[in-house]
């Protein structure tokens, strides 16, 4: 209650500070107020209910309900994606004059559903349903009085549209079946409530309330030149041609024999000789005008199943030429029996002691920041002038600072360069190697970020300051915090203990919490793991290491044909491998840390999967560093007064170097592929950026995005590097003295 008092206050602060957005905000509430009025005023009945969507193109698992905000107004009833949008054009308008209700009752024992058909050509125009049984009541009343006709189930399947029966027109709700009232999952939201819109439509149809049919095309389009299909006014004698946001196109109903209530059978009447099937002007289904707005849901299918065929395909050709590669028993025990490198052991509890000298700077520096101040206050009491004092205190804080940034620098230089040099030089093993190496970039960037905010501080100590995210500041404390921290009350072990395990690289004093911690959900996730590692494991012995192997001979003999052919042949393991270890990573480990601390802010990722172009690429994959360095890095170059690409630039030449450490030190081999492929990333950002303004699309980008980095990058480079190790290729300083006597340690531990 604390907590969310002072948020209040906070909030009312800042509102009070800027009377000009306050007046603004209750300007924009009563706008939103009036064309929410507007938009229902003379209506019988509003509310959300779920609409049925025919189809999803979107994806297979795309929800085929969606909530809509709907407004029955006369005989007119239109639909919205929710009630912010209402000062937009509706999504649909349907005339109910003369429809038909079939009512569907309960689905799947929680939805009440129901059915809106028109009589006169058997066409449905819309399906909707609600969680509430009071809601499903009120809306057939309103609907009843609208002039719609209510039936039973019984009673449509015991009627037969004329019209239907000739032309095969769609099915109305009967013969739709109760999976098709499957939510997938959709939250319960009672009538009223507002749901976020997401933002109105990027475009919407025209604002006529009713259109017919064109009579060259069966669609309308509007003077930008998009098309636009609507309801149509009944008419028997033409076909509609039903939008796709509404149901979709419903299969043929088959003829099929019924009884009367007499019990004797009847036949439907058959199609004469000279019923004309040719009514109107259409454009075929794959043409430019329908091909986007058709149901393609059966195609996406199709390419889903030609996946599955193919890869296990793949799987079964890969058991039969190498048999079961795939051993974790092996795996295991060859990762965790102990190597005897004692000296690559010693650097775990080095870095301990790396991270407690950082932590023992900072208290060194808050001491020298006090006795600046002290000798502020005597100077002021000595009466010394005012720009003579300043002076003063700017060669002192001159000297502070340079003497910590000294230090600083030496402290994460040894953490970087002390652990590498020893895992160079006695050998390591690849798998602890890479832990270590990990483990040591991991403390370095921290370290970094540590030095850098409380170097921020201190100056804001010095010009009288508080920092967003302080005590005393105009920001309300995270959720899960009580109170907000001020430097130097940050300067803790337990704080800096915190920050070491937390799954982020920026240093705050205090970060957003969780409220618990979910025992069930730590549990599936450490399935998840398991099972994860254990795919990523499978696809390496069974598919990259002998397709390496094989690439070895055609890189030697420098047959370009073959290579390529291994190139191809290697990217859809190293793509799988490559998605199974960011998911392992970022969504499944980094989560589990996150609720082992009740770390709150777990945005590790972005939708990079959608990226447009590689520079959009690299700022929505890995959050965690894209943040350390605009915070770190990028920023500082442009306070310092370089231009944005001379900025970017650094921001990848670093990114570059630790690139080439996680994969050199570990190998034991600094050949710059990896540094190169980071620093080539910036022409081909260019590239892409050029493709997509010459071609205004945003999936040429992302085309370019997908073949340079999981199609040519990632294959190459594995490739290059598997030839080097095998070739026997090592670092620069391999041979110096410091080698013998590594080895010389190392064989005295043995």
């Amino acid at each position: 209650m604390q907590a969310l008092r002072a948020r209040r206050q906070g909030a009312a602060g800042g509102k009070e500070a800027n009377p000009q957005l306050v007046a603004l905000e209750a300007e924009n509430a009563r706008l939103r107020e009036l064309l929410v009025e507007q938009a229902g005023e003379g209506a019988t009945k509003t509310g959300y209910l779920c609409k049925y969507r025919g189809h999803a193109v979107s994806s297979l698992w795309a929800p085929t309900w969606e909530l809509r905000y709907v407004i029955l107004k006369g005989t007119v009833l239109t639909y919205f994606r929710s009630e912010r949008d209402v000062q937009f054009p509706p999504r649909g308008r349907i005339d109910l004059s003369g429809g038909v209700i079939e009512l569907e009752g309960l689905k799947k024992r929680r939805h009440w559903t129901w059915h809106v058909v028109d009589p006169q050509v058997g066409v449905s125009l819309i399906r909707l349903s609600t969680e509430v049984q009071a809601e499903y009541n009120s809306w057939i009343e309103a609907l009843e009085r609208a002039g719609c006709t209510v039936k039973s189930l019984e009673e449509a399947s015991q009627e037969t549209p004329t019209h239907s029966q000739q032309t095969g027109a769609s099915p109305s709700a009967s013969q739709l079946s109760d999976s098709d009232a499957s939510y997938r999952g959709k939250p319960r939201r009672d009538a009223g409530q507002e749901v976020d819109s997401g933002g109105p439509p990027t475009s919407t149809p025209p604002p006529q309330l009713l259109r017919q049919p064109s009579t060259n095309q069966g669609y309308t389009s509007d003077q930008s030149g998009a098309f636009w299909f609507t309801t149509p006014v009944c008419n028997p004698h033409r076909p509609p041609f039903p939008s796709p946001s509404d149901i979709g196109r419903q299969p043929s109903r088959p003829l099929q024999r019924q009884r009367s209530r007499g019990g004797a059978a009847r036949h439907r009447e058959t199609m004469k000789a000279s019923f004309p099937v040719h009514a109107a002007p259409r454009a075929s289904l794959l043409s430019a005008e329908r091909i986007s707005l058709a149901d393609q849901s059966g195609v996406v299918t199709l390419i889903s199943i030609i996946l599955v065929a193919v890869n296990f395909r793949m799987i079964l050709e890969n058991m039969l030429k190498y048999g079961l590669r795939f051993n974790p028993v092996t795996f295991m025990r060859k990762a965790f029996t102990p190597s005897g490198n004692v000296p690559m052991l010693l650097c775990w509890p080095l870095l301990g002691l790396f991270a407690l000298a950082a932590l023992a700077i900072e208290r060194f520096a808050v001491r020298l920041l006090a006795m600046e101040q002290q000798a502020m206050a005597a100077s002021r009491k000595r009466e010394v002038g005012y720009h003579e004092m300043k002076r003063a205190a700017a060669r002192r804080a001159s000297a502070t600072e340079h003497l910590i940034f000294l230090l600083n620098l030496f402290n994460t230089s040894a953490a970087l360069l002390v652990p590498c040099f020893i895992m160079l030089h006695t050998k390591a093993e690849l798998l602890p190697g890479f832990a270590l190496t990990m483990a040591v970039c991991i403390l370095w960037l921290k370290l970094v970020s540590y030095a850098h905010v409380n170097w921020d501080y201190r100056v804001a100590r010095r010009r009288g300051e508080v920092r967003p995210g302080e005590r005393g500041g105009s920001d309300p404390p995270p959720e899960g915090v009580d109170e907000l921290l001020r430097y130097p009350e940050n300067i803790s072990l337990g704080n800096l203990a915190y920050f070491l395990a937390a799954p982020t690289l920026c240093y705050q004093p205090v970060y957003p919490r969780s409220k618990r911690f979910r025992a069930r959900w730590m549990a599936k996730k450490l399935v998840q793991l398991s099972a994860s590692l254990g795919l990523m494991l499978f696809v390496t012995e069974q598919y990259i290491q002998p397709t390496i192997d094989n690439s070895l001979r055609p890189m030697r003999e420098m047959d370009w044909l073959r290579m390529l052919e291994r190139m191809l042949k290697l990217s859809i393991p190293t793509l799988y491998w490559w998605l199974a270890m960011f998911y392992t990573l970022f969504d499944l480990w980094l989560n589990i840390v996150g609720e082992v601390l009740r770390f709150g802010d777990r945005e590790f990722y972005k939708e990079w999967w959608n990226a447009t172009t590689v520079g959009e690429y690299w700022r929505l994959w890995n959050q965690p560093v894209h943040k350390w360095m605009l915070r770190h890095v990028y920023f500082p170059c442009l306070r310092a007064g370089l231009p944005k690409f001379w900025a970017g630039l650094m921001v990848f030449f670093i990114s570059a170097v630790f690139h080439e450490v996680l994969v050199g030190v570990p190998l034991h081999m600094l050949r710059l592929w990896a540094f190169w492929g980071l620093m080539l990333q910036v022409p081909l950002m260019i590239l892409s950026e050029g493709l997509k303004a010459r071609f205004k699309s945003d999936r040429v980008g992302n085309v370019v995005f997908w073949v340079s980095f999981c199609f040519v990058g990632q294959p190459l480079a594995m490739m290059l590097y598997y030839h080097d190790w095998r070739q026997g290729y090592t670092h620069p300083l391999a041979g110096l003295p410091t080698d013998a006597l590594a080895a010389a340690i190392r064989s005295r531990a043995l």
